[in-house]
């Protein structure tokens, strides 16, 4: 027998998704891909549903300077639900870090940990070896263009890993599943959407992709999900972005 009745009312709306999303917006716990204090590199959102529960999560991967080197190379879990052990939104613990220096070298100058060592050859990522790409000609194929001329930035370079290496930088199922129900399924994944602009105030709420979602996530029809925008959660959109 099903354990949920056909008939069973749903147990919560879109209007409490965006409601949920905007007090974590106001609260600065809302993804704001142009932080002034953090370099975007990547970006994914996963929705899971079911009658009773909705998880949203958002994971930005960037570059915070404040950090410097390795430390300042993270994975932000953003999470959002009614099921979830945390308070909406993220907190410490919610910071996944990815890379680390080979047994070789540094892989960043010593002094300021915020660009390329030149005799770094390789670093770790994800504890697994991985060459490193000295060369300017590689990254501004990429449309990356570098700001000074003997020095690849920290965030250069890890823009130079996208998009052959995303499924790194994301977020395992484990560590994922660490944070939301383990039997929750998944009903949508994006790697590119319309994101709002919560530098100027703009609210998930008045948001085309985020009440499409949340429209998702009370119904489970993800054919509500149906854009008029073009994506813009490409670092290329936020160049304030670590400006600060």
């Amino acid at each position: 027998m099903n354990h949920y009745s056909s008939e069973k009312k749903q147990e919560y709306s879109a209007q409490e998704i965006l409601k949920q999303l905007d007090q974590c917006a106001e609260n600065f716990t809302f993804p704001m891909l142009d932080n002034g204090y953090i370099y975007p590199i990547h970006s994914k959102l996963s929705a899971y549903r079911d009658e009773k529960r909705w998880v949203l999560l958002i994971e930005v991967i960037g570059f915070s300077y404040r950090g410097g080197g390795h430390n300042g190379i993270t994975n932000c879990l953003h999470i959002f639900g009614n099921s979830i052990a945390t308070i909406p939104g993220t907190d410490n613990a919610n910071f996944l870090y990815l890379t680390d220096n080979s047994p070789e070298s540094l892989t960043f100058d010593e002094e300021y940990m915020e660009s390329l060592n030149p005799q770094a050859k390789t670093m770790l990522l994800r504890g697994e070896e991985f060459r490193i790409n000295h060369n300017r000609e590689f990254y501004l194929k990429k449309g990356i263009e570098l700001e000074e001329e003997n020095e690849i930035y920290v965030w250069e370079f890890m823009r130079g890993l996208v998009p052959e290496y995303n499924k790194k930088l994301e977020a395992t199922d484990l560590e994922i599943r660490e944070r939301i129900p383990s039997d929750l399924p998944k009903i949508m994944e994006l790697t590119e959407w319309y994101h709002p602009d919560c530098a100027n105030s703009e609210l998930p709420s008045t948001n085309e992709t985020f009440q499409q979602l949340a429209k998702v996530l009370e119904t489970g029809e993800t054919v509500f999900y149906n854009p008029t925008h073009k994506p813009n959660s490409h670092w290329k959109h936020w160049p304030d972005g670590g400006s600060l």
